[in-house]
């Protein structure tokens, strides 16, 4: 097969110290040319536009700009348009900023389109006392063959932030406005929310603070949900065995919450808990730290949904970090935790966490660098009341109501370089690593800097080998990548040269 691709990019920028620079930025790329794994072959044309302006006198700025992100491939075209600007102005005591931003992202199997306005206004009356208050206005429609659903929302939410500097007391309030419309084939679903809350803390000692909190709301039925709680924490002052650390802490809380029915329900919480911790110096380069945790918690409530639970969970961890100047610098670092929960209803989680990054220079032409990060979860619910089901025939089975999930996930990379390969001057050898098990579907509510899902690879060993003889650059390729499940190899050469005076 024979094809042609064009690939590059190029930057345009006009007056870029002045007061109103304007930025253009245009790139080519083909998956053919790459050395990428595409069954679509995937081209892609990236086109953004800015500029910004600030006055000559004043303290106000603004700035637009439009992107957009062409993909094209055997699955179609996917294209994301996206449309932004904003303005933010400071007076004396007052702050404001503005923002919007619509995209529209229209695909073979969908068309979406979303938007984005925005306004925050501060104000500080002084060291001790601030306000804010922010606004937003939300919106996407989707639009497939045979429907589609359009969802819109508006909050207003305004904060108070009271922190006097010579008193043991510290508040805030808050009052928010909330509205959602959505309609989906036709049927329309409508929630407002209005309300507010305060709360107060007062700090007794170093050790022991007492809190407590009011809040109350109404739905657009108009019936009012209120809610109170008080409470105390206690940190214990530090203490010291040998090379061991040891803090602990307590706290207790009772809250009341009432429902525009009239029903009632109330809590009651406690927690208490213990750690650990130790740090070794191995050498003059390395350190070792390590930490060990146990905490329980009870909570009782009565009224609607009454239940009793009571969480024991256990934690620990080590981590080692080496910093020899400019050769080595890293971290390497492992934790596991246990969580069990008793009582109207049963359920445990379990995590264990690896995390490796730094950078190793071997020699003056290698090194290694990473970031890596390696988790694995498990979780196991049961509900003590049986479920009752009915069989074919008519009879009752019963079957105890049991949910086991687990995942493991892997995402970052690891690197390695060399600069003269086979001691041949000019022989650039790179490897990489990459891994990345979570899922990204930001493009279709119009996000132009992410990429089809269907392409993309979740575990990948690159290998390059670079050339480069005057203004000849030759490229070989070896890499294995999983795409989807499925194992994919790709061996690729690419020669290419320089012509002009650049």
């Amino acid at each position: 097969m024979v094809g042609t691709s064009v690939t590059g990019s190029g930057t345009l920028q006009l007056f870029p110290q002045s007061r109103f620079p304007f930025s253009a930025s245009l790139t080519l790329s083909d998956s053919r040319s790459e050395g990428s794994f595409s069954d679509s072959n995937i081209q892609q044309k990236r086109l953004s536009l800015r500029q910004d302006y600030r006055p000559q006198t004043g303290r106000w700025s603004s700035s637009a700009g439009y992107d957009r992100s062409e993909l094209t491939g055997d699955f179609g075209s996917d294209v994301v348009d996206r449309v932004f600007g904003n303005f933010s102005n400071s007076l004396e005591r007052h702050s404001i900023n503005l923002t919007g931003d619509f995209s529209r992202n229209q695909a073979a199997e969908q068309t979406g389109r979303s938007y984005f306005l925005g306004a925050n206004h501060g104000f500080t009356y002084s060291d001790e006392l601030s306000l804010s208050t922010n606004a937003s206005l939300t919106g996407q429609q989707f639009d497939l063959d045979t429907d589609s659903a359009t969802t819109q929302s508006l909050q207003v939410f305004s904060y108070g932030n009271w922190t006097p500097s010579e008193s043991k007391w510290r508040g805030s309030a808050n009052l928010r406005y909330f509205q959602t419309n959505n309609t989906v084939g036709g049927t329309t679903f409508e929630n407002r929310t209005i309300g507010g809350a305060a709360s107060l803390n007062y700090q007794a000692s170093r050790n022991l603070n007492v809190f407590g909190s009011a809040g109350l709301s109404a739905d657009n039925d108009n019936k009012l949900t209120s809610n109170q709680s008080l409470g105390l924490s206690y940190s214990g002052d530090p203490l010291r065995f040998g090379y061991y650390d040891y803090t602990w802490f307590t706290s207790a809380s009772v809250s009341n919450a009432t429902s525009g029915e009239g029903d009632s329900f109330r809590s009651l919480n406690g927690s208490v808990g213990h750690s650990l911790m130790r740090t070794w110096q191995t050498s003059e380069q390395t350190t070792l730290s390590g930490s060990v945790n146990q905490s329980v918690s009870s909570s009782r409530s009565t009224g609607i949904g009454s239940s009793s639970a009571t969480t024991l969970s256990h934690g620990a961890s080590i981590g080692i970090q080496a910093n020899s100047g400019e050769t080595l610098t890293g971290y390497l670092s492992a934790s596991a935790s246990d969580s069990r929960t008793t009582g109207d209803t049963t359920s445990s989680f379990q995590m264990l966490n690896v995390q490796l990054t730094g950078n190793w220079r071997i020699n003056q032409y290698s090194e290694v660098d990473s970031n890596l990060t390696w988790q694995w979860t498990r979780q196991e619910s049961e509900n003590d009341q049986p479920v009752v089901l009915i069989d074919e025939f008519g009879r009752p089975l019963i079957r105890d109501d049991t949910s086991r999930t687990g995942n493991t996930s892997l995402a970052g990379g690891v690197g390695y370089s060399h600069r003269r390969a086979l001691g041949l001057r000019g022989l650039r050898y790179r490897l990489d690593f990459r891994a990345n098990t979570n899922r990204d579907d930001s493009r279709r509510f119009g996000n132009p800097n992410a990429l089809r899902q269907q392409d993309r690879a979740t575990l990948d060993l690159d290998q390059r080998l670079y050339y480069r003889i005057g203004r000849l650059d030759t490229e070989l390729q070896y890499r294995i990548a999983e795409i989807e499940g499925r194992r994919n190899q790709l061996v690729f050469f690419r020669v290419s040269r320089e012509f002009g005076s650049f």
